[in-house]
């Protein structure tokens, strides 16, 4: 366990799972944020007057795949615990400076934390997308299908995780106002708007994702219906050859053509004619 000060009256305490549960002391509902946190199944804050508690579910986009960040933190007067089995929040820790400012405050600037590179991340999200578009537009991928499967199963994730900060933000401004001053339901305000913006970026991705799909539908349709129109004029073009290999197949005896020297020569000639007819026909009409 590491303790960090504020200053001689509020102390931040950050510990692993294990720690907190041997805590002791006075830490009313310390087993319910215990329960909660095996698993953390989605950002949370619950209040009972004497404290505040919650738990955090963070996804971040690894190598394709969508891992998960997660703690607890538990609020009661000047101390606030922060239980996490492994350094993401030490690193957070790190990077804050010490100020003069209340333990609410001190849980917004951490929240703020989370989300500071969000912008630039889902703008980098959007730079790929278009490309993604511009490339299709070129030449069809291999494994479309698996890429956009990847992007929406990352946008899902970030559109609950905002939506659920979203909720989180509001509850400490309704349901915990009264313990807070002005100041700090201000900052909490600025955290909804922030978090809304981020969660209606998302939400433009999901629309540009779908648009994106759509269009490589239609691109498909296109190829498909080329090729259908390319095997359509080759039949159209072999089927009055097929008639004319199909009306000398029949082998009547009194056709008059199997005993002229010149009939073999006169059928390839008017094949030929037929064909070329055809094809400048098809040319003109531009299916071809």
């Amino acid at each position: 366990m590491q303790e960090y000060y504020l200053n001689s009256e509020k102390k931040i305490c950050l510990m692993e799972l294990s720690e907190f549960k041997e805590l002791e002391g006075a830490y009313p509902h310390k087993r319910n944020l215990f329960r909660s946190m095996n698993p953390v199944q989605y950002c949370k804050a619950e209040s009972y007057g004497d404290c505040l508690f919650g738990t955090m579910k963070i996804p971040r986009a690894l190598k394709g795949r969508v891992t998960y960040i997660v703690f607890g933190f538990y609020l009661r007067g000047e101390e606030l615990l922060l239980i996490e089995d492994g350094s993401f929040l030490k690193t957070c820790l790190g990077r804050l400076e010490p100020t003069e400012c209340s333990m609410h405050q001190f849980l917004v600037m951490i929240f703020e934390m989370l989300i500071e590179d969000d912008v630039i991340y889902l703008q980098q999200q959007e730079e790929k997308l278009a490309s993604i578009e511009e490339e299709l537009l070129k030449k069809i991928p291999e494994h479309f299908y698996e890429i956009i499967l990847q992007y929406r199963k990352r946008f899902s994730a970030y559109h609950a995780y905002y939506e659920q900060l979203v909720n989180l933000a509001d509850a400490m401004q309704s349901d915990f106002g009264q313990i807070l001053t002005d100041k700090e339901r201000s900052l909490w305000q600025l955290y909804a708007n922030r978090v809304e913006r981020l969660h209606d970026h998302v939400e433009l991705l999901r629309e540009y994702l779908v648009q994106i799909r759509e269009l490589y539908q239609s691109l498909i349709d296109v190829q498909q219906n080329k090729v259908m129109s390319i095997l359509t004029v080759v039949t159209t073009i072999f089927l009055p050859l097929t008639l004319i290999a199909g009306w000398y197949g029949m082998n009547f005896p009194n056709m008059p053509e199997f005993g002229w020297k010149y009939a073999y020569p006169v059928v390839i000639v008017v094949s030929i004619c037929i064909i070329a007819g055809e094809i400048i026909y098809f040319k003109k009409k531009k299916m071809l």
